[in-house]
């Protein structure tokens, strides 16, 4: 029998995905063993069918996972497409379809910007910042939920701004407090989620992560991943210093998250409450600056030479001449934003909320400068806690809107 590549006009042109309720069993050099959570059945899968499914963590078509595969070879171009189509007869691969997608326009990432594969979004002019989904909370300590995090914002930050481009390019939209329009010009793109089989802690939907970030990265696109528990963004630095070799990270949140500067056992150790101390530890990592740490030590966290913390909210009341002076322009950033940084009153829907942070007026400014005065590399919003309400919704995708706009506009 011969197989042709999917009808690109129907629904086999949609995005396909690693089946979320599966779970690796057991993998060796020649076998990987599959289990489905929920219809409890097992498949064993040779090792080059196994890496063309995991190739569908992130939501892929056919075509873009196949095609840089084969050069020449219509005979190897057939096998991988029927192997493709073995592996959705099986229900290894599902299509990838968020909440608000609809086909074939294939609306609804964030901010209601097109939901494109990875490579698509990466190609010629379609991006100028891309979003990439990391539902995981494996790596919490209190209260996990965070991985519902990215489709809620998905959902509700269309209610704050719709993106939509025109053949004179995205017009952006008026923003009646500041006077301007936000993001007029920018392209957006959202390459949906890290799908990673069950996810298992510091495992194979990391290295994912750092390859999805890379690419964007090299890509010359601004990546903005959307946690997620913190313990993501150790991924998103490891990505990024493939690319930049001195980089900084700005670190707004209630706590440390540090105790030591650490190079060792992140496999085994790292989580949410720990993640900067492998940040801190990273020899492309020149910087760490720490606005809104207010979490009482016990014990009191080690110093470093790189680390810098601006406790409470004293980032408020400095002058921008104090907030920069610490901060080299010769290397890029990566803003890390755990939601807790603000205050409780402002968005409470977070697995450690802690009372004395910032108003949303405060951070969405303080970020606003920081964002616009050096040069940003990646973005990572994190430790959201959907909620029946949607304010909180609003008001974390309003703090990213700001920030993605600082990050992509002028520097000044």
């Amino acid at each position: 029998m011969t197989v042709t590549e999917p009808d690109t006009q129907g629904v086999e042109a949609a995005l396909l995905v690693v089946d979320p309720d599966l779970a690796i069993l057991s993998a060796d050099r020649e076998t990987t063993v599959v289990w489905h959570t929920k219809k409890t059945h097992r498949v064993s899968l040779r090792t080059a069918t196994a890496g063309l499914w995991r190739a569908f963590a992130v939501p892929r078509t056919v075509r873009s996972v196949v095609e840089p595969l084969v050069a020449d070879s219509p005979a190897l171009r057939e096998r991988l497409y029927a192997s493709v189509a073995g592996l959705r007869e099986q229900g290894l691969l599902v299509p990838y379809l968020p909440d608000g997608v609809t086909l074939p326009t294939g609306r609804g990432g964030m901010f209601n910007a097109p939901v494109l594969p990875l490579a698509d979004a990466l190609r010629g002019n379609a991006s100028d910042l891309v979003f990439i989904g990391m539902p995981y909370d494996v790596g919490v300590t209190h209260h996990p939920g965070s991985r519902f995090a990215p489709n809620f914002l998905r959902r509700t930050s269309g209610a704050l701004f719709q993106y939509r481009d025109t053949a004179d390019g995205p017009p952006g939209a008026y923003d009646p407090v500041g006077g301007r329009q936000l993001l007029a010009g920018r392209r957006l793109a959202d390459v949906g989620d890290i799908s990673q089989v069950v996810h298992t802690r510091n495992g194979p939907s990391f290295a994912m992560l750092t390859q999805v970030v890379s690419a964007t990265a090299a890509a010359g696109r601004l990546p903005v991943v959307i946690g997620g528990d913190h313990s993501i963004t150790w991924p998103v630095v490891q990505g990024l210093t493939g690319h930049h070799k001195a980089l900084g990270v700005l670190h707004i949140d209630a706590h440390t998250d540090y105790a030591e500067p650490r190079t060792d056992g992140w496999e085994r150790d790292l989580h949410h409450g720990n993640v900067m101390n492998w940040v801190i530890g990273h020899d492309s990592v020149h910087r760490v600056v720490q606005y809104g740490i207010r979490q009482l030590e016990q014990p009191r966290c080690s110093p470093s030479d790189k680390r810098l913390v601006w406790p409470g909210t004293t980032a408020a009341t400095a002058t921008p001449q104090q907030l920069l002076a610490q901060l080299p322009e010769d290397i890029a950033y990566h803003v890390t934003i755990d939601v807790d940084g603000l205050d409780p009153s402002a968005l409470g829907s977070t697995g450690t909320p802690l009372p004395g942070g910032f108003t949303h007026r405060e951070l969405v400014a303080l970020l606003g400068l920081l964002c616009r005065s050096r040069r940003i590399a990646g973005i990572d919003m994190v430790e959201v806690l959907p909620s029946a309400s949607e304010v909180d919704g609003l008001v974390a995708a309003d703090v990213l809107l700001r920030t993605v706009d600082a990050a992509t506009g002028p520097r000044s």
